[in-house]
């Protein structure tokens, strides 16, 4: 625009800023509290311009569901720099300084009260990136039992550990009643037992053995 500062975005671009502007909202208050109209004037557009790249309310719900997925997953990502069992530790504080951030998502997201099939798939696929994540970074962890190539016992047993974290940070969050060291050792401790479960399930043990 001559004499002006305003900076045509592409649609990419322009999607992520709503996104963007529109979290602090959905970290507060869950979606089905949420009009779409609340969420445009989040993100300071008109009604319209939403609905011109969100063609509907779910599809920017879905969209920020998959944005906050790629988030916690980047938090989650091991840190090649530190010892494996830093790594762990480093994802725990990353899993639980994005929970206390978007607080009101996480308590809808888990406590499974939207039955809609395509939000559910989203939230599904971010639980099968937190797995793979979470399998990478036990590598080297030393107090594994087991090896960590893919085998259905240690899949089944780190999916039933991601689980107890989701009912445990859940309580966490309503009661207050343990600090957050604590809850991080509780979660960690689950893990080793997670593991070892794993391994009497049939999992490969690092000396490639099976139990």
């Amino acid at each position: 625009m001559e004499g002006g500062t305003r900076v045509r975005l592409g649609t990419k671009e322009r999607r992520e800023q709503l996104l963007a502007a529109g979290a602090g909202l959905l970290s507060r208050h869950s979606h089905e509290e949420v009009s779409i109209e609340e969420i445009a004037a989040a993100a300071g557009v008109s009604k319209g311009l939403l609905f011109h790249y969100f063609p509907t309310k779910k599809d920017f719900i879905i969209a920020a569901i998959e944005r906050g997925q790629r988030e916690l997953a980047a938090r989650l990502r091991p840190d090649p720099e530190l010892p494996p069992e830093e790594q762990l530790d480093a994802g725990l504080e990353g899993f639980l300084d994005y929970v206390e951030e978007n607080t009101a998502a996480f308590r809808t997201i888990f406590r499974g009260v939207d039955g809609d099939p395509e939000i559910r798939a989203a939230l599904e696929a971010g639980r099968t990136e937190q797995l793979r994540t979470l399998i990478d970074g036990l590598a080297g962890w030393e107090a594994s039992p087991v090896s960590t190539d893919p085998s259905p016992p240690l899949e089944t047993a780190i999916q039933g550990w991601l689980f107890f974290v989701d009912g445990a940070v859940l309580r966490w969050l309503e009661h207050g009643d343990l600090d957050r060291r604590q809850l991080t050792l509780l979660l960690k401790t689950a893990l080793g037992g997670a593991l070892m479960a794993a391994a009497a399930g049939g999992a490969p043990m690092k000396d490639g053995s099976a139990e």
